[in-house]
């Protein structure tokens, strides 16, 4: 993907972009959402009778995302939501050192919303897959023809926690555009200079495959920090209001949907074909660890995105090989706050946290669960590794957050919400063929508690990945292979809205994912101090 900038007279800044005055019918108040927790799509576009809608995916409720107008929502970035800006040289775009920012966080943390955006209901049968682009074309304040309170920007964090390049900056002027790929599902860092109201206008472009234009422009609203979101308007905004709007707020923490549009869907079922007995995937996104309730049985297993998200395989894990190829070596880089991995200029072999092409990205997911089956988290440990060297997963922020650290004894422990779809960085200290014990467990709903154990096998660079298993692998992956229901409803959308084409094989292809809580216990700081994720990580020692 790349970035362009729209070319604008000298000196005028994004922050002074205001939207202009437009004529708006506003939503019934029954239709009006805050969303401040949780996951949420907030840019998802897709073919609908042949015309392109951008909507807003809200997976902030435990059983089903709702399709949602963009003007009907307005996104709450809470005052705790609160960090400051390193003082280092590669985030000076953000402003200066120490100075307050609200964000969005690239990863996601408890009680924030976490934002990302998808064009997994675009196929290359319905555009061209070269055509899609996302603009940002303005940005104002609560009133309408009122300038923003502050600068917006989008951006995510590589493997290390260098920023990558920005998606959006309104420290620039505007429009802004950023292309965007078939079957993407990201998170990014939203940041925000200063509390108050933003409205964001944003349209998605494609052409067809028959050549036609398509195009939808939204508008968006972002309540930051310190304030009543309930009393603001969605949308493009208003004059200064003379009467008080009733707005339902919806949570994660709550265990009824408040709003009159989420209603859980009906079970999806995915067609098959049958699965070659073993694989070795080295390209693409792929779920290595993705549990789910099959005739009752809580079952492990790798989902197989490498072929498209509309190609999805279902695989036991001892069917599979992933190769982590010999260009996806790095060096341990010269920061205290990496020595996990080795001795600054040591090489390591990186599964990384952001999509790379050419490098399979592995993950987690727990979408497959739903409270209706499954009473709280699901506790995934990594209890036994096998091979040449340590292995070490780490999240990175604007710092590194350690999953599992082999170097510290095993087993490690992470405690995963249901819903969570998780992408982080995979290090390997040497080349060879590593065997990842696995264990899953969840308590049914029935109250039974059910453990699965796994071993994954890891072919890690110049190696021969085929031959991992014991016998012969082949090559890439793709089709699909179960024709099980799944334990988790498909999202749902307004009632004159048609659902979401494909199944709901959701496959996150750039950006990071969910977090949950580690589980002696500390404080994930971010960016100088922020209090924003609680982490409880449990270890143990090898015998």
């Amino acid at each position: 993907m790349r970035a362009t900038r729209g070319v604008a007279a000298l000196g005028v800044l994004a922050a002074a972009v205001a939207l202009p005055l437009a004529v708006v019918v506003p939503a019934t108040a029954q239709d009006r959402v805050v969303v401040d927790n949780g996951h949420v799509d907030a840019v998802a576009p897709r073919i609908v009778d042949g015309a392109l809608q951008v909507k807003y995916k809200d997976g902030s409720q435990p059983d089903a995302a709702v399709y949602r107008e963009p003007d009907t929502v307005v996104t709450h970035v809470k005052p705790e939501s609160v960090i400051q800006v390193p003082d280092d040289p590669a985030y000076a775009f953000l402003g200066d050192s120490g100075a307050d920012l609200w964000i969005i966080p690239q990863q996601q943390v408890e009680g924030v919303v976490w934002a990302g955006w998808n064009t997994e209901e675009l196929t290359a049968a319905q555009v061209d897959p070269s055509s899609v682009r996302w603009t940002l074309e303005a940005i104002g304040g609560d009133e309408q023809g009122s300038a923003a309170p502050g600068a917006m920007t989008i951006f995510q964090n590589g493997s290390f926690g260098e920023p990558l390049p920005r998606v959006f900056d309104t420290h620039q002027p505007l429009p802004q555009s950023y292309d965007l790929t078939l079957g993407t599902h990201a998170h990014a860092n939203w940041t925000f200079d200063a509390q108050g109201v933003y409205r964001m206008r944003f349209t998605v472009t494609a052409t067809s495959v028959t050549g036609r234009p398509l195009s939808d422009t939204e508008t968006y609203t972002f309540a930051i920090g310190d304030l009543d979101p309930t009393t603001v308007e969605p949308g493009e905004g208003s004059e200064p209001p003379t009467t008080t709007t009733t707005t339902t707020t919806t949570t994660t923490t709550t265990t009824t949907a408040t709003t009159t549009t989420t209603t859980a869907g009906d079970p999806t079922t995915t067609t098959s074909t049958p699965a070659r007995d073993c694989v070795v995937l080295d390209d693409g996104h792929v779920d290595a660890v993705a549990p789910r309730v099959l005739d009752g049985t809580l079952t492990t297993q790798v989902k197989d995105g490498t072929a498209g998200p509309d190609k999805v395989v279902w695989r036991d894990p001892d069917k599979v090989v992933l190769h982590v190829v010999p260009g996806a070596k790095n060096t341990v880089p010269d920061n205290p706050d990496y020595a996990f991995l080795g001795t600054p200029g040591d090489p390591v072999w990186l599964i990384p946290q952001t999509q790379v092409p050419g490098v399979v990205w592995a993950g987690w997911n727990t979408e497959e669960l739903n409270a209706s089956t499954v009473d709280g988290n699901v506790t995934w440990r990594l209890t036994e590794v096998v091979g040449p060297g340590h292995v070490a997963v780490f999240l990175t922020e604007l710092s590194p957050v350690i999953v599992f650290n082999v170097a510290d004894g095993l087993p490690d422990t992470l405690e995963v919400p249901l819903g969570t779809h998780a992408h982080a960085n995979w290090g390997f200290a040497a080349e060879g063929i590593y065997r990842l014990t696995f264990t899953v467990t969840a308590t049914l709903t029935s109250g039974e508690t059910q453990t699965d154990t796994d071993t994954y096998t890891f072919a890690v660079g110049d190696v021969n990945a085929s031959g991992a298993l014991g016998g012969t692998c082949t090559g890439g992956g793709g089709g699909n292979t179960d024709t099980s229901t799944p334990s988790a409803p498909a999202p749902t959308g307004d009632d004159d809205d048609p659902g979401p084409q494909g199944n709901n094989d959701d496959l996150a292809y750039t950006g990071a994912g969910a977090l949950g809580y580690l589980v002696p216990s500390g404080v994930l700081l971010l960016a100088g101090g922020a209090a924003l994720m609680v982490l409880v990580r449990r270890r143990g020692r090898s015998a």
